[in-house]
């Protein structure tokens, strides 16, 4: 079988990471060592990394968040009366699993949007919808 005829069958069947790999693999000689098993695992490996990456990029572009925030980034030594460990539990997102909401509150400026955003882009990391 034609090698572009493939790359071709895998681009019409939208599995556009598979043959690109497929395509740099042919050009480099990089599947001459693995086994047939070996080869597609790391194939198919390498698309559904693709399609998560993706799909973390498109929730975070449908979240429109205005900055972007880091739970890690996340300065606990400012006066905000934010335990480190309530929104470590937080940032653990059960919450969202458990369908309850989150109303973070206090005064003007002290970085309530951020937090939010923090655990937006937490909860977009984990592949979870964020409203």
């Amino acid at each position: 079988m034609n090698k572009n005829q493939t790359i071709e069958k895998l681009k019409n069947m939208r599995l556009n990471a598979m043959a690109n790999q497929y395509q740099q693999h042919l050009q480099n000689n990089l599947y001459n060592d693995l086994s047939p098993d070996e080869y597609f695992t790391i194939l198919v490996d390498h698309e559904w990394e693709e399609r998560q990456n993706n799909k973390i990029q498109r929730l975070i572009k449908q979240a429109s968040f205005r900055q972007k925030a880091s739970i890690a980034e996340v300065d606990f030594t400012t006066v905000r009366n934010l335990e480190k460990n309530m929104f470590n539990r937080l940032s653990s997102l059960d919450f969202v699993a458990k369908n309850e909401n989150l109303i973070l509150t206090g005064a003007s400026g002290l970085g309530k949007s951020y937090l939010a955003q923090a655990i937006g882009y937490q909860a977009c990391m984990n592949g979870l919808k964020v409203q």
